[in-house]
């Protein structure tokens, strides 16, 4: 893609002397990744004349936002309604799009090339409205993926009149970034102009949603020719509605969340003065589901609140391991009246404007500035220069799942911010976590050296005493090993032994600790594919009634079976699958190969009951809330304390007509009496009996703890 700095481009241009459309908008277009606009008149027509450059810019993942003064057409309001429709499903819409701007007689599509551009969020319009005449203004604004900006202002609106040379005299005057005495003097007011318009915040005019109720008041009663707010709606009820509807821009408490008054948990205020106390710095150690996420919110705005008292500002970054949970955090967030920075997609999509908030912020212009990050972002060079920036007195840093921060690459990345806020369940990554991995590793000391230490615990059996998450029932599947799979368990077993001898006396080499690996992710994956799994699995879905089935998720092996032949390529997780299909219960597979719209798509229906289960790996472990989640058929077996504690925390969040949750775990048990089968039973016990202990069905399940010889703790 050509840079906007390599277009040539003058610094006026008039209709007559020089063609507006053809020598400046589309060669700028077709070199953009965002343009932003505000006029008095927008067309859809200008959809077509500008397929090329729209086209373009679609592939490029481009984004418009637009300010209009003037009232869509009748036709052109329901078209953006459909797309807004259409998001809401979750539909990806980008190759849709693209072929339909390509079409050489898209005449007759330009409502639909609009409906598929709100749909995709290509496009965002927003209507401005002033307490008196109309907003006319004429502002726009290219950006390029190198960062290059082209302001440009003058007579032209967004319409093919405005922008042909055969239809009305128009001149604009054109400000580029790389000018930087001419851009400073000129084109910056515009560009902070538009970006204060936008938010709302300018004095004299006030932006509303396309979407609103207002603008559809407004766009019902207009006479065309003739516009005049006062004869469409009383100034007074208009005023009155944006207040009424639009949410704070500002960090505050809400009256109401999830319909109830809110207010928070005593144990989530304890945690808070303890965190307080150790010098704003430490991690909340609290049961998955007690509301961590709340918690640190709760904070986040009332320190936001104390520090603008001081004539300070606040700035908020929120850390996590997965897009799902980044995305779930926006939405909690928004409901504080934070509109964070969404850090987790491509970076294009979010440098420019990024860099736009941290220069407000740095210069005391905004007292506020939040993001929502993915781990693996926060780790790279550009976001890392970016924050840089900010004042480190001034950030709050919130690291959900904070147990995945532990590592050397990552550690070394995390903002030295003054206030530190550690989330986990289950802080500290165990030396048998991920395939029951032997090594050592220093990321407790790297956690702990970030975070100060825990400051505040409240486990799951207080949770589940204070009826802050749902009890449940625990149920124990045994599946007993075939011969051939404790001959290769203990076979496995003796060369493990055998290396961490070797590791003891002289240590190991690269080699060794190749094999080490190799051998204990081996021996997992015959423990997550026990043949009899599938055969007991069989039989426990049979006593499902339809009814039962709704809200379960299924935890299946990771790879391919142990035994896995040649000519079968099949996972573990698709046999899993298979066996559900086939006793009649509908199910999605939800793991990370899934992509990020189609996993959106099939958790929206599953929540809404479309899919009696959810079959996944590891994706669902961390942060994901399901409150309506009441079984678990945990079939992938772990030692690690910190997965199942997890896993067991996603199905016991309250919901409506929740009265309990059911856990069932295909608990694998030798055939021998080896070392190796004493060292199986042992870790497995471990498990069973930490589940048992809380369950409300402890007493039930004694006699099948004592018959598979599980009561050993």
């Amino acid at each position: 893609m050509i840079s906007l700095k390599e277009l040539g481009l003058k610094g006026v241009y008039r209709s007559g002397i020089g063609d507006i459309y053809h020598d400046f908008y589309q060669k700028c277009l077709c070199s953009s990744v965002r343009y932003d606009r505000a006029v008095g008149y927008f067309s859809s027509e200008t959809l077509v004349v500008s397929l090329r450059g729209i086209s373009n810019f679609i592939r490029s993942e481009g984004k418009m936002r637009l300010v209009i003064g003037h009232p869509l057409t009748e036709p052109e309001f329901m078209a953006i309604q459909n797309g807004y429709r259409l998001a809401e499903i979750k539909r990806s819409l980008s190759d849709e799009l693209v072929n339909l701007l390509d079409l050489k007689n898209a005449v007759n599509s330009r409502l639909q090339a609009l409906t598929y551009l709100i749909a995709h969020d290509r496009l965002e319009i927003k209507f401005a409205l002033r307490r008196a005449g109309m907003y006319h203004e004429k502002i726009g604004i290219f950006h390029d993926i190198q960062g290059n900006k082209v302001v440009f202002t003058g007579s032209a609106n967004e319409t093919p009149h405005g922008m042909l040379s055969n239809l009305n005299a128009e001149s604009i005057s054109v400000y580029a970034s790389w000018n930087e005495e001419v851009f400073e003097s000129y084109g910056k007011v515009y560009e902070d102009g538009f970006e204060t318009l936008w938010i709302g915040q300018d004095d004299n005019t006030k932006t509303i949603d396309i979407s609103s109720d207002i603008y559809s008041a407004i766009s019902s009663t207009f006479s065309a020719g003739n516009f005049d707010v006062a004869a469409c709606i009383s100034q007074d009820e208009i005023y009155d509605s944006i207040s009424n509807h639009t949410k704070p821009l500002t960090p505050h408490l809400p009256v109401i969340l999830n319909d109830k008054p809110f207010s928070i948990f005593g144990h989530q205020t304890a945690a808070l003065v303890a965190w307080r106390s150790n010098s704003y710095k430490g991690i909340l150690k609290l049961a998955t589901g007690a509301g961590k996420t709340i918690t640190s919110i709760y904070a986040a705005v009332k320190i936001y609140e104390a520090k603008k008292k001081a004539g300070q500002g606040l700035f908020l970054i929120v850390s996590v391991p997965y897009v799902e949970l980044a995305i779930q955090w926006t939405v909690a967030l928004y409901e504080f009246g934070i509109h964070a920075h969404h850090c987790f997609d491509s970076t294009k999509k979010w440098h420019d404007d990024l860099v736009s908030d941290i220069d407000y912020f740095t210069h005391g212009l905004k007292d506020f500035c939040a993001i929502v990050v993915v781990n693996k972002t926060m780790a790279t060079e550009t976001f890392n220069n970016l924050i840089n920036k900010v004042d480190q007195s001034s950030i709050l840093f919130i690291g959900d799942e904070c147990h995945n921060l532990g590592s050397q690459a990552i550690n070394e990345k995390l903002p030295k911010a003054f206030y530190r806020i550690g989330l986990s369940a289950t802080p500290f990554r165990s030396d048998e976590d991920d395939q029951d991995s032997p090594f050592p590793s220093d990321s407790k000391d790297r956690i702990l050296s970030y975070f100060s230490e825990i400051v505040a615990e409240y486990s799951l059996a207080d949770a589940i005493h204070d009826e802050v998450l749902t009890p449940y029932n625990y149920h124990i599947v045994p599946v007993r090993l075939t011969s051939d799979e404790q001959d290769s368990y203990d076979s496995i077993s003796r060369q493990i032994t055998a290396i961490i001898q070797k590791k003891n006396n002289l240590g190991l080499s690269k080699d060794d600790l190749r094999m080490l690996t190799q051998l204990t992710g081996k021996r997992s994956r015959l423990l997550g594919s026990a043949e009899n799994k599938l055969i007991e699995l069989d039989s426990l879905i049979r006593t499902f009634s339809s009814e039962n089935r709704k809200h379960t998720l299924v935890y299946a092996g990771e790879g391919k079976p142990f035994d896995n032949d040649a000519d079968d390529d099949t996972k573990v997780i698709t046999r899993v699958s298979r066996v559900l299909h086939h006793n009649g219960w509908k199910t999605s597979q939800f793991t990370s190969a899934v992509s990020k719209s189609a996993r959106k798509q099939v958790m929206a229906s599953f929540k809404e009951g479309v899919f009696d289960a959810l079959v996944a790996m590891k994706v669902l472990d961390e942060g994901i809330d399901i409150p309506m989640c009441k079984n678990a058929l945990i079939l992938a077996s772990t030692r690690n304390p910190r997965q199942y504690i997890q896993r067991r925390g996603r199905i016991l969040r309250r919901a409506e007509n929740k009265k309990y949750a059911n856990i069932y775990d295909f608990v694998v048990l030798p055939i021998g009496d080896s070392s190796a089968s004493k060292n199986l039973l042992k870790a497995e016990a471990e498990r069973v009996n930490d589940f048992a202990l809380l369950a409300q069905n402890k007493m039930e399940i004694e006699s099948i703890i004592q018959e598979s010889g599980l009561n050993l703790i």
